[in-house]
């Protein structure tokens, strides 16, 4: 009989090979800050990151850097 599928361990193992994570620490007024002005933008604070690393990639690639 084969091994049931387990999507769990599927999604772990393709998250390890293909995911990578970016850490900052800052003071926590200023971390309590950007959340609020996220919930009152209605924006994800991910969303906010994510727009700033694409920015900085353009930046950099219209530099002819990368």
């Amino acid at each position: 009989m084969s091994e049931k599928f387990n999507q769990t361990k599927y999604i772990n193992e393709w998250a390890k090979q293909n995911m990578a994570t970016v850490i900052g620490k800052y003071k926590k007024e200023f971390v309590a800050e950007f959340k609020e002005a996220c919930k009152i933008l209605g924006i994800k604070q991910s969303e906010v990151i994510r727009n700033a690393m694409i920015e900085t990639i353009n930046k950099a690639k219209e530099k002819g850097e990368i």
